[in-house]
Formats: structure tokens, C-alpha cells, sequence
């Protein structure tokens, strides 16, 4: 009968709580299994395989059993979305499983869970999607309630990979935060969430757009405007300025330091130029040690344009 409780424990990914185990097994069985070590006490009255007892996943479906009207949130939402953030190191054993549970259910947690109470909250849609079999707050909600526990520097990596990635919007996060004005970061979240509506989909086109592109000497432009190539292929401009058919291209090393990347770079440069568009590249380096020259060249190059193109002086 043990071997059948355990092989059940295998096929349900390596977890199972006790009243499903009493109804393949009787009660002294299930004890014994836990004595002898054949299964391991994850939460109260949750039980793992013990080579599988300190797997992130299996430890979450143990809490979602323990508290099953709950439902993933905070960091362990924000990685089973896929974005980045910073879970607690393993060193000193598996990291405490973040679960939001309604505010009027009863605060039982345990140890190994941090257990989070919303008043208004229920595990089930819209607020609660099923993502790898494990229910799970929202990407936005995921992306605000995680930011005061990942490091500063860190804080604004998941909203900007979530929008430039297309899995939501500037405009879906603004709209999630209204409703938690008090959430900690709120003020920089919003700003952050602000410029991500206007198209920036990077650290460096953020600091751009705070440091170049808002100079009151140079005219309006607009970010990320899809433009479609005479291969067919749509691509997407980091800065526009329409009137001149200037494309401001900003170059991170993690996308532009191979020879490879700069060999598209170049390509994607001389397909722009068929079209009528002038490119022009900062490097996050150059952006960055010097923005008012690279204001100066802006101008010079708008300027130039006009005068191209014929067009009346701003």
C-alpha cells in the first residue's frame, strides 16, 4: 500500500495533501510513510516526495494545497510569469513561498509560507489566472506588489521586459495601480509605468527620454513606431522624428556588441535608408558620459534634414 501512496505522490507532480491520501490509503499507512521517510512534511498536512520536497514548483503546489484558496503571488507570481526578479538565495534552505489569500479567511500560515491577506481578494478570474498548472495573480499585479522586495537597481527589469515584450501595457499597469495607490514604490512605479506608455521599452530609452529626448530644444518624436521593410518585415524604431525621417537607435551592449548584431544593425540601417529614413546611434556609453552633445548632434542632424527635405524651420 505504501509503494501505491507513493507512486500516487509521483504521478500528482510530486505533492499531496492528506485528505487525498486518505483516500487511497488508511491513516497508519500515511504515518508510517512520513516516519520512515518515504514522504516528507512540506506544510501542515502536506506531503512531498523527499527528493523533490525543496523543488521550487513542488513547494508551490504544496502551499496552493495548504492554502487552496489562494493563490501565487509577489516574487513567486513574478517567476512563474517568466520575468525577471530576485528570489532569496537557497543557501540556507528553499525560499518562503509567497501566497495571497483572501483578507477575511483565517491568517493560518505556516512556516516555509509568507502568506499575504487582500481584502476583496478571490483565487479565481480575472484576478487569478492558471499559468503550469499553478494559479497565479496577474502579470501586472505580479510586477507591483513584488517591487519593494526586489534590490533598487533591480526594480524596473519585469515591467519593462513584460511591455517590450508585449505581455501587457504602460496603460494596464497604470491602471492596476490606481486601484493600490498606498502600494510601496507607487510614485515611481507610476513614472516608470508613464514612460512605458509612451513606447520605451528599455533602461536606456527610459534615461534617454528623461535626459535627450525631453530637451525643449528639439521637437516632438515619438518611441517604438513600427515601421514595415520592403521585405515585409516589420521592425520597430526606438525614436522617431517624423517631419525629418530622423530614427534615433539606441544601442545597448546586450543586443549591439557582437560583430553579428552590428552586422544586423547595419542591415536593418541600409533597409531604413531605401525608405527615406536617416538613422542615427548612441551607444549607452556615449548617451550617457556626454547628453548634451548628444542633444548638439541631434539638432545638427534635424537641421541638416530640414534643409534636405525643404521643409519650413521649426
Amino acid at each position: 500500500m505504501r509503494r501505491a501512496l507513493v507512486e500516487a505522490v509521483r504521478e500528482r507532480g510530486g505533492v499531496i495533501d492528506r485528505s487525498e491520501a486518505l483516500t487511497l490509503v488508511p491513516l497508519h499507512v500515511l504515518k508510517d510513510a512520513v516516519t520512515d521517510g518515504a514522504l516528507k512534511r512540506i506544510f501542515p498536512q502536506v506531503y512531498a516526495l523527499p527528493d523533490a520536497a525543496d523543488e521550487l514548483d513542488v513547494r508551490r503546489r504544496g502551499a496552493l494545497l495548504f492554502r487552496p484558496a489562494g493563490a501565487l503571488s509577489h516574487l513567486d507570481a513574478l517567476d512563474v510569469w517568466d520575468l525577471p526578479g530576485n528570489l532569496p538565495s537557497r543557501s540556507t534552505g528553499p525560499p518562503a513561498v509567497h501566497v495571497t489569500c483572501s483578507g477575511e479567511s483565517a491568517a493560518v500560515s505556516a512556516p516555509g509560507l509568507r502568506l499575504h491577506r487582500r481584502n476583496g481578494f478571490r483565487a479565481e478570474p480575472p484576478a487569478v489566472v492558471v499559468r503550469r498548472g499553478l494559479a497565479v495573480v496577474r502579470l501586472e499585479q505580479a510586477v507591483i506588489e513584488s517591487w519593494p522586495l526586489v534590490p533598487e537597481l533591480e526594480r524596473r527589469a519585469a515591467a519593462i521586459v513584460a511591455v517590450r515584450d508585449r505581455r501587457t501595457t504602460g496603460a494596464r499597469l497604470i491602471h492596476v495601480l490606481q486601484r493600490q495607490r498606498r502600494a510601496a514604490g507607487a510614485a515611481d512605479m507610476d513614472k516608470l509605468f508613464r514612460l512605458l506608455s509612451l513606447g520605451i521599452h528599455s533602461e536606456l530609452e527610459a534615461w534617454g527620454h528623461e535626459h535627450v529626448f525631453n530637451d525643449s530644444r528639439l521637437p516632438p518624436s515619438r518611441a517604438q513606431v513600427p515601421v514595415r521593410l520592403p521585405s515585409g518585415r516589420t521592425i520597430y524604431l526606438d525614436r522617431l522624428y517624423d517631419e525629418e525621417l530622423v530614427n534615433v537607435e539606441l544601442d545597448g551592449a546586450a543586443y549591439h556588441g557582437l560583430p553579428r548584431q552590428r552586422e544586423r544593425d547595419l542591415r536593418r540601417d541600409s533597409a531604413l535608408a531605401s525608405l527615406g529614413f536617416v538613422t542615427v546611434r548612441f551607444s549607452h556609453p556615449r548617451l550617457h558620459a556626454d547628453h548634451e552633445q548628444a542633444v548638439d548632434e541631434l539638432l545638427a542632424t534635424l537641421a541638416m534634414r530640414r534643409c534636405q527635405l525643404r521643409l519650413r524651420r521649426a
